[in-house]
């Protein structure tokens, strides 16, 4: 019988071979954060603590996007959506975004929670910073795309391909 013993494995060559589908990285970023509202009827940036960066490894890799928000719809019949930037364009659809966050038809509005899953390839090795958009659909009403002291959640996970 025979006793193999390593201290360390290395690629043979810096372009070494990665496995596909395998995770890379993940970034991450968890904060509590000021009230972020909006009339405007076009998506606008809710700013930097909704904005997360990552390096990928790989030029060709996937970036997977978890993102966790608590919305506040102020008044009856209005609604919010988000989108997110990929620093050259919205990956979501140009108007509705990643969907509606409705309220219940009353006068007080409405807290809920909104879960955002996308993804984006990603063509070079090059830092790109993901940013959440929020619009509103009613310029006379106010979409809170984050009530305050409510914590949010923002994952990127690179993944081979």
């Amino acid at each position: 019988m025979s006793i193999l013993k390593v201290d360390t494995l290395q690629p043979s060559t810096a372009s070494a071979i990665h496995n596909v589908g395998s995770v890379v990285q993940v970034v991450k970023s968890q904060f509590t954060s000021a009230h972020v509202t909006t009339t405007s009827t076009s998506f606008v940036s809710m700013g930097s603590d909704f904005s997360l960066a990552i390096t990928p490894k790989f030029n060709n890799s996937l970036i997977l996007i978890d993102i966790h928000l608590n919305p506040y719809v102020a008044g009856s019949n209005n609604s919010g959506q988000y989108n997110v930037h990929n620093g050259t364009a919205q990956i979501g659809h140009a108007t509705n975004g990643f969907g509606t966050c409705p309220t219940h038809g009353t006068a007080n509005g409405i807290y809920s929670h909104f879960t955002i899953h996308a993804s984006d390839t990603v063509s070079s090795t090059a830092t790109r910073t993901y940013q959440i958009y929020h619009r509103s659909d009613n310029s006379s009403a106010t979409f809170y795309g984050n009530h305050a002291n409510r914590t949010n959640t923002f994952r990127l996970t690179e993944i081979a391909q």
